[in-house]
């Protein structure tokens, strides 16, 4: 095939007619490691190399712009470059090169973000259910979750006094609100304790 025109298309993309008819879309970068210019011959393998290529670097600037704003996990960030129209095999390139070096690590993700939910006195049953959301391998989620020390009672308690403190006077409050900390993923037995113990010490101060 012979390249028979080049045109400036979308940012940092180049616009390829090949033998007057075929047009591909490639980086600009690619185009011009590979001396690409009007009168270039190439083959069917060698255009299939820099197709790949070019998708490669494309997606890696994609994916390197989607982590300066926030941490992803690989399964996440994956589906984000597919979604935003990349190939699969490039894309899978990607997380492989951005693993190697340390700019996505499911474990660190992991971690980081369960001690913020155990912050956020979020139980450990939801908490493993908003890891495997954000793309974290179950037996990883489970694992890094066993090393908290998490004590629901406390957890409880906190919700209580900043969120459910005023519905536990309305009417079924403390119906409600039970069922309301069961749903989220609490154990019955530790809702009913601090509970209690709680609507316990609101009554004594009110005394």
């Amino acid at each position: 095939m012979t390249v028979t025109d080049i045109k400036k298309d979308k940012l940092h993309l180049n616009r390829l007619l090949l033998d007057g008819e075929k047009e591909v879309l490639l980086d600009k970068d690619v185009c011009s490691e590979n001396c690409l210019k009007t009168g270039t011959q190439i083959s069917e393998d060698e255009l299939e190399e820099l197709i790949f290529t070019s998708d490669y670097v494309r997606a890696k600037s994609r994916a390197i712009w989607y982590l300066d704003r926030s941490d992803h996990t690989e399964k996440a960030l994956y589906n984000k470059l597919l979604r935003a129209g990349f190939k699969p095999k490039p894309c899978s390139k990607v997380i492989a090169r951005l693993k190697e070096v340390g700019l996505i690590d499911d474990l660190r993700y992991a971690e980081n973000y369960a001690n913020r939910l155990v912050e956020s006195n979020v139980s450990k049953r939801e908490a493993l259910q908003k890891l495997l959301l954000k793309g974290v391998p179950y037996d990883l989620a489970k694992s890094v979750l066993e090393d908290f020390e998490i004590d629901q009672e406390t957890q409880i308690k906190n919700l209580l006094e900043k969120k459910y403190k005023t519905k536990l006077t309305a009417e079924n409050g403390p119906q409600k609100v039970y069922a309301a900390l069961v749903r989220k993923g609490f154990s019955y037995g530790a809702v009913k304790s601090a509970l209690n113990k709680y609507i316990e010490e609101l009554e004594e101060d009110y005394v």
